[in-house]
């Protein structure tokens, strides 16, 4: 999936998935914290700004995606598919700002 395919699904989504326990909760919360850092590429692609957070964002994301996996192996049913639909949406969520860090500035469609 190429820049744009990743901006246009995230863009989709939006919100992470709901938690279903005080762990998914907590994982759910930080993915909004996420979503604050990710604005930053709505600017590049709306606007043409490219000015990102001064926040380690993909460490942050990895560190969410490991919490996740914890939970996807430890969990109940319940418990493993809210880890499973917050892992997906947090591995999307690096995946675009990766493709952001290293998408030519000058690339970028505006007006979407």
């Amino acid at each position: 999936m190429n820049f744009m395919d990743s901006y246009c699904v995230w863009r989709q989504l939006m919100r992470p998935p709901a938690g279903v326990d005080e762990e998914t909760l907590d994982i759910s919360t930080d993915l909004l914290v996420s979503d604050e850092y990710l604005l930053s590429v709505a600017n590049l692609v709306e606007f043409g700004i490219f000015d990102p957070p001064k926040v380690d964002v993909i460490s942050f994301l990895d560190e969410i995606l490991v919490r996740a996996t914890v939970l996807i192996a430890e969990g109940d049913s319940e418990v493993g598919q809210a880890a499973r639909n917050l892992h997906a949406y947090a591995a999307l969520s690096r995946q675009l700002y990766r493709q952001y860090l290293e998408h030519p500035a000058s690339e970028v469609r505006t007006g979407l």
